[in-house]
């Protein structure tokens, strides 16, 4: 469980058409661009989102893996007050009607997941303009934090709920040792 600076990522199908700012709108926001394993297209991580990383030898059962990612995650939007959320295997993610709030892709290797979920929580909206998402233009992404006048408990609180009841979901034990916050400069 992580939270990255603005980074673009590309997954093998990503094009760097996909991202729309210019290198100096990246520059000044201080958005980094990196190729990535996964599976996908382009996809945002940035501070506000918590990306879920469940490292697990899955075998085959990826649609399972990913049902359950999704489940938790929707448990998680529930808890916080936002309804009306559904996972949508043809874009795979978390939805509410036509807005996209939780991205997936993942990589596998020798049955073994090593990427996961991107969940918006409390992205700053400017930065959803810098890409399209998943290679869809009309794809419109959110947080959760759009949807509730209330302040989001914190991120490393949300980040030990979800891989919880991930852990629960799947019948892991999980021992949650958060990591120390990074020293400054």
């Amino acid at each position: 469980m992580v939270e990255h600076p603005a980074t673009l990522t590309l997954g093998r199908r990503g094009k760097r058409e996909d991202v729309l700012w210019t290198d100096a709108q990246l520059a000044a926001e201080q958005v980094a661009v990196c190729e990535t394993p996964r599976g996908g297209e382009v996809t945002l991580h940035a501070p506000g989102q918590l990306v879920a990383y469940p490292v697990i030898r899955i075998g085959r059962a990826i649609r399972e893996h990913i049902e359950r990612m999704a489940e938790v995650t929707i448990a998680l939007f529930e808890q916080l007050g936002v309804d009306g959320v559904e996972f949508r295997a043809d874009h795979p993610g978390v939805w509410r009607g036509d807005t996209k709030m939780a991205s997936i892709g993942l990589h596998i290797s020798r049955g073994v997941c090593v990427q996961g979920m991107s969940i918006n929580l409390d992205v700053a909206p400017k930065l959803f303009g810098s890409l399209v998402s998943c290679g869809i233009p009309e794809i419109r992404m959110t947080s959760v934090s759009a949807l509730r006048p209330e302040p989001l408990p914190p991120l490393a609180e949300l980040a030990q709920r979800w891989a919880q009841a991930f852990a629960d979901r799947a019948g892991y034990s999980l021992d949650w040792s958060p990591l120390p916050a990074p020293s400054p400069g």
